[in-house]
């Protein structure tokens, strides 16, 4: 039985979960706000998620068993919020700390049955939408230094920074930054973020960061929940296209950092929702 439930997950056919109806609303909903007025009159879906089965590290146990999905379009974008439980917020830090985070995915071709939902495949790429708590931290209040991070760190010199510069003259930005390999490289994982990361993926281990398409995010911790709005065109030129009045398919991960999940380490659905998009 759980041969026959991976070969049909990975081959793209359960859809057992019931449709998510995107509600046509007035007005703009591409700046995300969990807050929004807009998610008052929203009936919200409950998505049920396992912890990630398949490749490993795999998490010892399901940590975030359901998430509540709610959805609206405007003609233009598409915002969708999500709510699920965590006892507190973890925005990662030094070494063995990890980020509070959620993912949502399209397929990006349009096609009857979507690709694998996890990652999907060659040729059948996946577009995901990769929203962190770190990153949120960073862009409302500064991505922290290694002296913030590490209060007690002592260092003698950095390249390029000299408690006396004598007769040395301060350097640009550019020369500083050929002491930061992962900046030089062209690395997307070493500048500060504003909110998610837009990723292509063709099956597993093929994740890769793209210059972004519109998607923003912003979430809220109270009383013990995350509530978070990702945001994004309808139509995302290099990625996946929504129409209105059209039918989809999104799937959902959530991390949990201070239960150690991270990368692969993480809560998924285990099958595609279906998208109704009002016309």
């Amino acid at each position: 039985m759980r041969t026959l439930l991976i070969s049909l997950v990975l081959s793209g056919a359960a859809l057992a979960q019931a449709p998510i109806t995107v509600a046509v609303v007035k007005g703009d909903v591409s700046a995300p706000d969990p807050s929004s007025a807009v998610w008052a009159g929203v009936a919200p879906s409950t998505i049920s998620l396992m912890g990630q089965p398949m490749i490993t590290p795999r998490p010892e146990k399901t940590i975030t068993a359901e998430l509540k999905v709610q959805a609206v379009h405007d003609g233009k974008n598409i915002a969708f919020r999500l709510s699920w439980k965590d006892d507190g917020v973890d925005e990662a830090g030094p070494l063995g700390t990890y980020s509070d985070a959620a993912a949502i995915q399209f397929p990006v071709k349009v096609s009857e049955f979507p690709p694998p939902v996890m990652m999907g495949a060659k040729d059948t790429p996946v577009h995901i939408f990769h929203w962190r708590a770190q990153y949120q931290r960073d862009a409302e209040r500064g991505k922290p230094t290694m002296k913030d991070l590490y209060p007690n760190l002592n260092v003698d010199m950095y390249p390029m920074e000299f408690a006396d510069m004598g007769t040395l003259s301060k350097k640009s930005e550019a020369e500083r930054e050929q002491y930061s390999p992962g900046r030089v490289s062209g690395n997307p994982q070493a500048y500060s973020k504003t909110g998610v990361d837009e990723i292509i993926a063709e099956g597993f281990s093929t994740s890769s960061v793209q210059a972004g398409h519109g998607g923003k995010g912003k979430a809220s911790w109270k009383n013990g929940e995350w509530a978070l709005v990702i945001t994004r065109p309808l139509a995302s030129e290099g990625g996946s296209v929504l129409t209105p009045g059209g039918n989809g398919f999104v799937a959902f991960a959530v991390w949990q950092g201070g239960a150690g999940e991270v990368g692969s380490r993480k809560c998924v659905t285990m099958m595609w929702t279906p998208l109704a998009l009002g016309k």
